[in-house]
């Protein structure tokens, strides 16, 4: 092998190595180089005491879960959700009064029906929404009772338990009682009663009691407890003797007047309420437009010349 072959091989062999080294330096861009640099260069963060979920040492159930005691200085709190609970007694509320409308017209579109699933069902739904409402209550009044002993000085230990178990017992309590002692003193109970008893009955409405189902523990109850009928409404303006005719109510006795009469009667420098011993002052700025009870007196209307055709198919049929 000649001299100039064996220089030959020598610088190629250099050459390689030359590109083995270039190809293991790290070709990327200086700012990638730069952040994996620091983060091998930082220090390993300090070991510190692992929450671990097996119950061990790191979290201690028995004094970081303890009842934390309630003072003065959570009044504020407290107050804030029994203003919550009123918010959600007022949205109960509400639903009170759109179920009871509706089932007033349930009541009239099918008042000549035996029997209406609806009307059963909107009273399960009355039901049930007064149960909602007596627990809200519930709990409001246990809060009250919590607060008046902090704003006392007390200081409560385990004012959760407190509160879980005086709910509860209240609650108990109501449970416990029959429909005839949950519902039949309640006022939109009674209204709803009424009101599906107009639309399909004659005359005034028995005690609400005797239209619930007696249960066990009804027997109880005293018979010289006064128990509230149903009032049959009268539709007649106090000034015409006629049935209401556009009619207006006054917001300071809430009794109700055909438009014209009542307009009339002002207008000639009268002031007070013309319903028989109502002594509440009347006044244009005073009366208001009742759309609803437009709607009642068109109702009752409908349902009187029904009744007055039946009576006369009856005579006809008899004579």
């Amino acid at each position: 092998m000649s001299r100039s072959t064996r220089r030959r091989r020598i610088n190629d062999s250099e050459d390689g190595d030359e590109d083995e080294a270039v190809s293991d330096q790290d070709v990327r861009p200086s700012s990638q180089r730069r952040r994996q640099t620091s983060r091998a260069d930082a220090p390993a963060p300090a070991a510190g005491p692992s929450r671990s979920t097996d119950g061990g040492d790191a979290f201690n159930f028995d004094v970081d879960l303890r009842p934390h005691p309630l003072s003065r200085d959570q009044v504020p709190n407290l107050k804030n959700l029994m203003t919550e609970l009123r918010n959600q007694d007022q949205n109960i509320r509400r639903c009170i009064e759109l179920l009871n409308d509706t089932a007033e017209q349930v009541a009239e579109a099918f008042r000549t029906h035996d029997e209406c699933a609806e009307l059963q069902q909107a009273e399960l739904d009355l039901r049930e929404l007064m149960d909602v409402q007596a627990e809200k209550a519930i709990r409001r009044r246990v809060l009250e009772e919590i607060t008046q002993d902090l704003q006392s000085g007390i200081s409560l230990d385990d004012p959760a338990k407190r509160y879980k178990d005086e709910v509860q017992a209240h609650l108990d309590t109501y449970n416990k009682q029959t429909s005839r002692r949950k519902y039949a003193k309640n006022t939109d109970f009674h209204n709803f009663k009424n009101a599906v008893w107009v639309a399909r009955e004659e005359g005034a409405m028995p005690p609400v009691r005797d239209l619930i189902p007696a249960e066990d523990g009804d027997e109880d109850d005293s018979d010289d407890e006064i128990v509230a009928g149903g009032q049959t409404q009268n539709f007649r303006c106090p000034l015409s003797a006629n049935l209401l005719e556009d009619p207006l109510t006054n917001s300071n006795c809430t009794h109700s007047y055909s438009r014209a009469a009542i307009q009339n009667y002002v207008e000639a420098g009268n002031n007070k309420c013309p319903a028989s011993a109502c002594t509440a002052a009347v006044s244009r700025s005073s009366l208001k437009p009742d759309p609803g009870l437009a709607k009642k007196v068109a109702a009752f209307k409908r349902r009187e010349e029904e009744r007055a055709l039946a009576r006369r198919q009856t005579s006809t049929i008899l004579y």
